[in-house]
Order: structure tokens, then C-alpha cells, then sequence
């Protein structure tokens, strides 16, 4: 019965203390005639010093060529339909055709990640970069890729692969990186990006 009493006093007493009322911390008193001013041109200036957290912002996404040397063999046109010399198939021709020589290096034209690669077929040898903000190159025609594969990250400038004349509706032409760039999920002049 004791140790019961005990307990309970315990507990009334936990319960009384951990309900007081806490202290609140001194509140400063205003000064008073010329302290006033100088307080008050002090909190200004400190006001004004403070600088406010930047806030963060992408860095712009940088853009180089995808050969040492530009020069368009075939331009970008999404208007009209062109017939394949080889195939004799009509179509638009919604990339561009950068004039290079066999083997000359082909690098990546911004940082991004490795979509989706092919060793050989009607394109080539080809990689298909996502360079992020909803654009996607697609490098085709290439004689071979650098070893990528996909989900690889590639930086701009690194080499993706060695050029070729490989794209067959394109057999007839000179040997050229045939590039393709589209801006959700739309064709794009793949120039645009270097001009910016």
C-alpha cells in the first residue's frame, strides 16, 4: 500500500511540474532618445547587408559540334518529301547530313544519357543520346559506336563513334554523320542547337 501511495505521488507530482507554465525568454526594452536612432540605423544597415539565398538554377546546357569540322551535305527539310537514290523510296528527310570523312571521330554534342545503340542495320551504326530538356539526338550512319550501350551517361565531346556512309537510303551520298535531333518528341534543325 505504501509503495502504491508512493507511486501515485509520483505521478501527481510529474503531472504538476511538467504543466507549469515555461519562461519566456526577456523581451528587449526599446532604447530610449538618441540610443533609439542609432539602434534603429544599425538594425537597417543589417537589414540591408543580409543577402538573400540565391536560388538555384540549371546551368545552361552547353552544345558542340559533332565532328571536328561542319559541313552540311544534305540540310534539314520536314517540308517536302526527297527520293532515295538507292531505295527509290520517298520521304522527308527531317535530319541533317554533316559531310566527314570515313573514320573521322564522332562526339557526343552534350552531356546526356545512352538511349538506345546499334552495331548495324539500315542506319548503321548508330546511338541515340537523350541530352535532357526533352531533346534526343539520334548519331546514325556511323561505321561503329565507341562501345556504349544503353543507360551509359556520355559528357559532351566524348567520343560516341567513328563515321561512315552506312544509312543504305543514303548509300549514293558522300560519307556523312546523319543526325537527327527532336524537341518533345518533334523533329528539329539539329543546327539550331549549335547556333545557339
Amino acid at each position: 500500500m505504501i509503495i502504491l501511495m508512493v507511486c501515485v505521488a509520483v505521478i501527481a507530482g510529474t503531472a504538476v511540474w511538467t504543466n507549469q507554465p515555461a519562461e519566456s525568454p526577456p523581451v528587449p526594452t526599446p532604447p530610449v532618445g538618441d540610443a533609439a536612432s542609432v539602434a534603429q540605423l544599425q538594425q537597417q544597415s543589417l537589414a540591408e547587408a543580409a543577402t538573400p539565398t540565391p536560388s538555384p538554377t540549371a546551368a545552361p546546357q552547353v552544345w558542340q559540334a559533332p565532328l571536328e569540322t561542319v559541313s552540311v551535305l544534305r540540310g534539314y527539310d520536314a517540308t517536302r518529301m526527297a527520293r532515295s537514290g538507292v531505295t527509290g523510296l520517298w520521304q522527308i528527310h527531317d535530319a541533317v547530313d554533316l559531310r566527314c570523312a570515313d573514320g573521322d571521330t564522332v562526339f557526343a554534342m552534350s552531356d546526356g544519357v545512352v538511349t538506345a545503340v546499334c552495331d548495324k542495320g539500315l542506319q548503321g551504326a548508330c546511338v541515340t543520346i537523350d541530352h535532357g530538356k526533352e531533346i534526343t539526338a539520334h548519331y546514325a550512319g556511323m561505321a561503329l559506336h565507341a562501345g556504349l550501350r544503353a543507360g551509359d551517361p556520355v559528357e559532351a565531346g566524348q567520343i560516341i563513334g567513328f563515321a561512315g556512309n552506312e544509312v543504305l537510303d543514303e548509300t549514293d551520298m558522300e560519307t556523312h554523320l546523319h543526325l537527327r535531333v527532336t524537341r518533345n518528341d518533334q523533329a528539329i534543325d539539329p543546327l539550331t542547337l549549335l547556333s545557339d
